[in-house]
Parts: C-alpha cells; sequence; structure tokens
C-alpha cells in the first residue's frame, strides 16, 4: 500500500491544503466570527487569559487525519493534535467534526456547525476534498528509505498555532529582518513525524498560510521541511542571514519571558526580539533569522515542537529540554516517546524550552545559566 507513497510529499500537500483551508476561513470577516470558539477548562492553554480553536483548526486537524490514514492505514491511529472534534455552534449543540468520504458527505456536518450557511459550508468542503499538489515541480523531495516502519510512525499537528494572531490579523514588525512580532506572518500549520519506539522526531513541516502578501487580502504559503533520518539528512531551508549578520546574536522570546532570563542574554550581548507564537518563533531559528529560542516555561506542547525540532535536527540543531539541558550541562532533547494517557500532562513540553540551528552556540548560554 505504501511502496508507491512518500510521506514528505503527503505531508507537504496536507499543508497546503489546510493552508487552503485557514485562507478561506480568514477571507470573510462574518464567516470567522462564526467560527471562532473560545476554549475552556482542559482545552484552554492557562497561559493565556483567553483561548481560542476555529472550526479551521479542527477541520485541519482532521482533514489530515482523513488524508494521511487513507493512504498510510498502519499510521492511521497514531495521528494526534492539538484540538477536540468538538465543535459548538451558535444553537448550543454540540456537533463532532468529521471528514466524509466525499464533499456532500463533509458538508453536511460543516452545515450542522455553521447553522445552515450552505454556501460556507459548501465552500468550506471543497477545499477538504481538493487535490493538491504542492509545488509539483519541486525536484529535490527526498525517497525515503524503503525500510521505514509506518507501523512505528506517529504525528503530531498543531493546525494553526498562533491562533490568536489568526483571529485578529493585525501585523506589527519587529526592527529585525524577517522576524514579525503579530499578526498573520505568526500563524503556522505544524506537522511533525516522530519514531513511537525511540520518540525521535525525524519528518517536519512548517507552512505559513500568509507567508507570502500577494495583494491586499490575498496569500500564499511559504513551507519548509526537514528529514532527519540515520541515513537521510535533507531540507529545503534557506540559510541566507547576511541582512542580520555583522557578528550580530539575535534570541526570540514570549513577551511574557522572565526578565532574569532575558538579563542572562543581555549580559552574553545578545540582542532580544519578541514574536507571538511558538512555531514562528522556531521558524525564525530554522530560517537563521534568530540564533536561539528560549521558553522557561511548560507553556507548549508535543504539536508545537515535533515539527520544528525534526527540521532543526536535519540542520544540525535540536530542540531541547530547558531545565534538563541546564541541570546536566549539555544538549537534552525533547522527545515524543508514547506515555500514558492516564498522565494529564503527558502533552505538555513541562521543562520549557531551548530552540537552535547550531548547537556550538549552546556552551555559553548553558554556562551562564548555571551561575545563577
Amino acid at each position: 500500500m505504501t511502496e508507491n507513497i512518500n510521506l514528505l510529499r503527503v505531508l507537504m500537500n496536507c499543508a497546503e491544503k489546510a493552508a487552503n483551508i485557514a485562507r478561506v476561513c480568514r477571507s470573510n470577516e462574518d464567516l470567522l466570527a462564526l467560527l471562532v470558539q473560545e476554549k475552556t477548562g482542559a482545552e484552554a492553554n492557562q497561559r493565556f487569559e483567553h483561548d481560542f480553536k476555529t472550526l479551521a483548526d479542527v477541520l485541519i486537524q482532521e482533514t489530515i487525519r482523513h488524508e494521511v490514514g487513507k493512504l498510510i492505514p498502519e499510521m492511521r491511529e497514531a495521528i494526534l493534535g492539538e484540538e477536540s472534534t468538538h465543535f459548538t455552534n451558535k444553537l448550543g449543540q454540540e456537533i463532532v467534526i468529521a471528514v466524509g468520504d466525499t464533499a456532500v458527505e463533509t458538508a453536511a456536518g460543516l452545515e450542522a456547525v455553521l447553522d445552515g450557511h450552505t454556501k460556507a459550508a459548501e465552500a468550506l468542503a471543497a477545499e477538504v476534498h481538493r487535490n493538491v499538489d504542492y509545488d509539483s515541480t519541486l525536484e529535490n523531495i527526498p525517497d525515503l528509505p524503503e525500510t521505514l516502519d509506518y507501523s512505528n510512525l506517529g504525528i503530531w499537528i498543531d493546525p494553526i498555532d498562533a491562533t490568536a494572531e489568526y483571529i485578529s490579523g493585525d501585523s506589527i514588525f519587529t526592527d529585525f529582518p524577517g522576524i514579525t512580532s503579530t499578526g498573520l506572518d505568526c500563524v503556522t500549520v505544524l506537522i511533525g513525524v516522530y519514531e513511537r519506539d525511540s520518540g525521535v522526531p525525524i519528518i517536519g513541516i512548517v507552512s505559513q498560510p500568509f507567508g507570502q502578501k500577494l495583494k491586499e487580502n490575498v496569500y500564499s504559503s511559504s513551507l519548509n521541511w526537514g528529514v532527519c533520518l540515520p541515513t537521510l539528512k535533507s531540507h529545503n531551508c534557506k540559510s541566507d542571514s547576511s541582512e542580520r549578520r555583522a557578528n550580530r546574536k539575535i534570541g526570540i522570546f514570549s513577551t511574557s519571558e522572565k526578565a532574569e532570563i532575558l538579563q542572562h542574554f543581555l549580559d552574553l550581548n545578545y540582542e532580544l526580539a519578541f514574536s507571538a507564537g511558538a512555531g514562528h518563533k522556531a521558524l525564525k531559528v530554522i530560517c537563521n533569522e534568530a540564533d536561539i529560542y528560549l521558553l522557561s516555561k511548560g507553556s507548549t506542547f508535543r504539536w508545537d515542537t515535533c515539527g520544528p525540532q525534526a527540521i532543526l535536527r536535519a540542520l544540525g540543531g535540536d530542540v531541547l529540554d530547558y531545565v534538563a539541558s541546564i541541570k546536566q550541562q549539555l544538549p537534552v532533547p525533547i522527545n515524543y516517546i508514547d506515555k500514558s494517557e492516564s498522565d494529564a500532562d503527558w502533552k505538555r513540553n513541562s521543562n520549557g524550552l531551548i530552540a537552535v540551528r547550531d548547537l556550538a552556540i549552546l556552551n555559553e548560554i548553558l554556562n551562564k545559566f548555571a551561575e545563577n
């Protein structure tokens, strides 16, 4: 079944389909307002006063699960995501979002959520079932090893990272080339593949649905991918940082990062950039527009880091456990080995994270943190 299927290509197409859905939902303010729902209880990220999901989040997640599960049945039960599939419409009815075998079936389910907005439901269902071949002219997509055991692979999906930025849409730019503080540029679709027995991430996709503005309210995607296997390391990530270099060291952080953490980096002559979205901040490291992304709080999850970590590993970097790396004074990668769901916190990167493209820069940072 999987002999002629390239999982990387499948995931690239899924990411572009996800971007299409995100753009369709975002193209109409009335439709967007209809699709937004605040998360509550266990679903909510406690770091934020308000945490939202949109129908786009849930629909993208289920679309990817449907696409990959259809093509590679061995992986169907190990495709995991951020969002609950339950959505409540304006009448208070709880609906389970599911992708049907046909656009008609999918539209019928979406119409129940959209409270009878038939055209909107049909438009979204059309995107879900559209055949997508992301830039079929690309020639550098590697063939994956024939020995790859798909039954041992799992996927973490963050269908829309930086949902608040996706909803607001306003962009604020920083003084650092390529780094946006807030807005649609911070929105990413994150897909990460990991080995279930070792917990090591091996394939990553980071897509920006609004990465390239073609004209007012018209966007196309920017997509980065990486593969890191024992017999294959490959990526499409550019490393031209000439715009920002001249011996500048840049760290990128959340605006809520602790003052003492930031002071450590100032002491090491780093400049500080602040941006929304865990995926976006990791992408800035991937693209060599920042040297390091550090988050001392346990406010990210497996779906935030699995994809970016696979890409960084392909580049020679990694995403590390912040607490463990400082304690042991060596790089300790975040691991995704399957855990018991009886642990309520099993999806969380509870020890914070450090994302770097070049592991060599860690020595002075770990030493600095060990002094305090």
